[in-house]
């Protein structure tokens, strides 16, 4: 339990920081979307291309937990949107806003740290192969679901918007860091230590600003009077996303039990820590940042629950 503690608390450390200068007016609240936009355009990226770059694909892959972790994912996009759109009524966007909330676990930050603790024989190899599945294949999708639905609200035909997507999709910042790393990944390409280590750098940065980005957007956004909107994303995400990927695990042939765990363990983490920020984009920035923090907090219970169940 103490080793969960010393995992969450520096996450919820940045977190009440962010909220402390934006309370306290050390840092105007209009500063919060130039923070936000950083952390999309540039610490990231860099952090998606430094990894994908430095990985050597091939010996990484095991294809029982990619298949595991992207057809569970890939689930819980489609019940999410179920949910959303024809059970609780939602508008498009906000319906694919909380589907992505329900899958795409904050998988560099939280995740790995976990894994470390428990798993860290197979740590660095289920990161590699949850990133690859995040970053190839359920990100880009819901990246893809909420610029169709934002085309479609504003009155843009489907014709338009089926044209103009991919042109809007492939400028994405997050979606050019995935190409080049993969790229320069298969390509054997070896980055100069300059850039390799101004790619780091930036790529540091972006835990700690995301997690202060989300404490200054909490101010002013009380939970009162959404946690019934919150409350199906944060069961989507810690409860049901791991129940169906041990679901797949238990439908495939059998493969390494510590990376089975690793699988189970990945998908029950919080939300990724840069939510708030694409929430902002379209305009539901208040909702996506109390949704993180509680989740996050949260998670603390579930996570703990989980590792002592397997002990």
């Amino acid at each position: 339990m103490l080793a969960i503690v010393s995992i969450t608390a520096p996450i919820f450390l940045l977190i009440a920081i962010g909220y402390a200068a934006v309370r306290s007016r050390l840092l105007p609240y209009e500063a919060i979307p130039g923070l936000g936009r950083f952390v999309l355009y540039f610490a990231l990226p860099s952090l998606i291309v430094n990894t994908l770059s430095s990985m050597d694909i091939e010996e990484v892959i095991e294809p029982g937990f990619i298949l595991a972790y992207a057809l569970g994912s890939l689930l819980m996009i489609g019940l999410g949107l179920l949910l959303t759109l024809k059970i609780l009524k939602n508008e498009p966007v906000l319906a694919s806003l909380k589907a992505m909330g329900m899958t795409v676990s904050n998988t560099p930050y939280f995740g790995f740290a976990v894994l470390l603790q428990v798993l860290d024989n197979v740590a660095g190899q289920a990161l590699a192969m949850a990133m690859l599945v995040e970053t190839l294949l359920i990100i880009p999708l819901s990246m893809t679901l909420l610029e169709f639905h934002a085309s479609r609200s504003i009155g843009m035909s489907l014709g338009r918007v089926l044209i103009k997507l991919p042109q809007r999709i492939l400028r994405n910042p997050l979606v050019i860091s995935i190409t080049s790393g993969i790229v320069i990944s298969s390509l054997d390409i070896s980055l100069p230590q300059a850039v390799s280590t101004t790619l780091e750098m930036l790529g540091r940065s972006s835990a700690a600003i995301a997690l202060f980005v989300i404490g200054a957007s909490l101010v002013g956004s009380p939970l009162k009077g959404t946690l019934s909107g919150i409350t199906p994303v944060l069961i989507g995400k810690l409860l049901i996303h791991p129940l169906l990927v041990g679901l797949i695990i238990w439908l495939l042939p059998p493969f390494n039990p510590e990376l089975q765990l690793a699988a189970v363990l990945l998908a029950a983490m919080p939300m990724m820590s840069i939510y708030p920020i694409f929430g902002t984009q379209y305009g539901y920035r208040n909702f996506t940042a109390s949704t993180l923090m509680l989740t996050t907090i949260t998670a603390f219970i579930t996570i703990s629950l989980i590792l002592l169940f397997i002990q």
